[in-house]
């Protein structure tokens, strides 16, 4: 699963690339963009049945925020995640969110790169729900990641699940 080989990085250019980038996006819709991914970034690909199905990308603590910037992350970050469409709501943004806790399990906290998309928000949710080992851990981050640049995941999902469903936040009432 890790991209290790240069004919994985060949995958994983051609997912984000050119089935993300040209086949399966919606230019229509706030869907996020993808630049091509660093070598030095370490990145997963899921498979399923021989075929390449998602991808999911991590910035290591300590590793540069930017080339512009002596800045390093201060905890591991789950950064881009996609899956193809046809392989949507089957759990596999979960298991890549558990495959990310797992990898990093020996870390107090975990990092979501900001901004949260609402699918990914949802997996957010469901995953909290399923483990809520892992409530205290996962933080919406902004690089580098200190404490003033993070925000609880779990208590949105808390916060999300109070609102009555037809409110939006500011409406008066």
């Amino acid at each position: 699963m890790k991209v290790q080989s240069f004919g994985e990085r060949i995958v994983l250019f051609i997912l984000n690339v050119v089935i993300f980038g040209r086949l399966e996006r919606n230019l229509d819709d706030r869907d996020m963009f993808f630049l091509p991914h660093s070598v030095k970034e370490q990145a997963k690909i899921l498979w399923r049945d021989g075929s390449a199905v998602g991808f999911y990308t991590t910035k290591r603590k300590g590793s540069l925020c930017g080339d512009g910037t002596g800045a390093c992350y201060l905890l591991p970050v789950f950064d881009t995640v996609f899956v193809r469409r046809m392989y949507r709501r089957q759990g596999l943004g979960m298991a890549m969110l558990q495959d990310f806790c797992e990898t990093f399990r020996e870390d107090e906290a975990l990092g979501v790169s900001w901004p949260i998309s609402p699918a990914m928000h949802q997996v957010c949710r469901k995953f909290l729900l399923a483990h809520p080992e892992e409530r205290g851990r996962l933080w919406e981050v902004e690089p580098p990641g200190a404490w003033g640049q993070r925000g609880s995941i779990w208590l949105k999902v808390r916060l999300q699940q109070s609102r009555p469903p037809d409110s939006h936040p500011g409406d008066a009432k």
